[in-house]
Order: C-alpha cells, then structure tokens, then sequence
C-alpha cells in the first residue's frame, strides 16, 4: 500500500483467516497480510483489564492496545462498541466504512472502486450504514437525509 502502512493485531489476522471462507473482503486481507502489504503484529494484553470489562472481542481489544502503542495512528474498525470504547479513550479511529469515504474524498480511491467495496462488506452491516454510506458516496454530504 503505497498511501500508508498497514498494521493489524494478530487475533485479527487470525479472524480475517477464518472469516476468508464466508467474507471475500477477508478473502483480501488474507492474501494482503501473505503478500506482506498488512503487517501482522504480536499485541500483549493486560489481564482482567478495563477493556474485558466491555466484553470485546479479542482482536478489538488488541486493536485498541495498538492503537495505544502507535499513538500517531488511526485505528479503523467495523466494531460499533469497539469505535465507542475508542472514543472514550481518546483515540484517533475511523468506522471502516468512512474510511472509504475519506479516500473517495481525497481521491485517493476512486468511487466506483468504494462502492463495490459497500457491496462486498454490506453483509455485516446494518442498513441505514450502508445505504448512508453509499448516499455519502454519491451525493458527497455526510448530513443528507434523503
């Protein structure tokens, strides 16, 4: 990836291995993480922390943990309770799903390319996220209602 570089926790290599069967987006992250264009990286969890607390699964709570550790990054996520326990941390994050916003945005992806990437993620996402996604995509507002 030639815009930034990728780096993912190992429980969530180890999710996008099992998911590959039933996601093709996971299909992807596979081949990108074999290809080494994702970075795979061992992550250490405190024990009985705050974070098993909100009953997270183990590769949001490593995802925060590096988030935590490379300060600089942004930590992207299709978790809804990991983007709000990441929120109450302060730490910078993104839905995946506006991630792809914002690279249509910065024309750094083109939109055609996004929306197929929609359709590919939509089964795990509720409605209103993708069809507000794809109203985003195409209108270029992020307030519209209709």
């Amino acid at each position: 990836m030639s815009i930034c570089e990728v780096f993912i926790p190992d429980a969530v290599g180890v999710e996008a291995g099992i998911a590959s069967e039933k996601y093709p987006d996971a299909t992807v992250a596979e081949r990108m993480i074999r290809e080494g264009e994702i970075k795979v990286q061992r992550v250490g969890l405190p024990g009985d922390d705050v974070l098993d607390r909100y009953k997270l699964g183990k590769g949001e709570k490593e995802a925060i943990v590096l988030g935590i550790e490379k300060e600089e990054a942004f930590i992207i996520t299709d978790d809804r309770l990991a983007y709000v326990v990441m929120n109450r941390m302060k730490i910078k994050k993104l839905l995946f799903l506006d991630l792809l916003i914002e690279l249509v945005e910065k024309k750094l992806m083109e939109r055609k390319v996004a929306e197929q990437i929609v359709a590919a993620v939509k089964p795990r996402y509720p409605e209103g996220f993708i069809y507000h996604t794809l109203k985003i995509l195409e209108r270029g507002d992020r307030r519209c209602l209709r």
